[in-house]
């Protein structure tokens, strides 16, 4: 994991940009996510089925059940769909439902923020599109520098670092 200013040190934009890019989420973002959702899902199984098999069915044991399957299965679906391509071939970049052409990019700024419940800073890229749609991307994938060097060759002077 690298701190902004030792990540703002590393992007110079100097790579080539060709065919599709993909950035997965991070190892230890991984780990809690995966770490979390199979045991919970797994957990949720056993406390239905349990639940099922007695006499006398528990409504209490029922929606423990349904609540940890719930929070297992939303863990596993959030490790799963976070992953960003950047396509150089079509010039777009493609999320979970996002599918952003860099020519219909204004502006994309590096910046940190407050992001989430617990309000923690973390390094986003701040996307304004050309139809002031607001696109806020946390950089929590492998291949951080990779990403953001790409997107500065390809984006030029578009893109632009927020210094603290």
């Amino acid at each position: 994991m690298l701190f902004y200013e030792e990540l703002i040190k590393k992007i110079d934009g100097n790579i080539e940009a060709q065919g599709r890019e993909r950035f997965f989420l991070e190892a230890n973002k991984t780990l809690i996510w995966l770490g979390t959702g199979i045991p919970f899902f797994i957990i949720g199984l056993i406390e239905l089925y349990i639940s099922t098999l007695s006499e006398t069915p528990s409504t209490k044991n029922m929606i423990f059940g349904i609540v940890l399957l719930f929070i297992g299965f939303r863990h596993i679906k959030m490790y799963f769909s976070y992953h960003i391509i950047l396509d150089f071939n079509k010039n777009s970049l493609i999320s979970k439902g996002i599918n952003v052409s860099f020519s219909n990019i204004k502006s994309c700024t590096l910046k940190e923020q407050s992001l989430g419940k617990r309000n923690r800073l973390q390094t986003v890229l701040d996307i304004i599109t050309k139809d002031k749609k607001q696109i806020i991307i946390p950089l929590m994938m492998t291949k951080k520098v990779k990403f953001l060097n790409l997107l500065k060759s390809k984006l030029g002077k578009s893109f632009v670092i927020k210094e603290r």
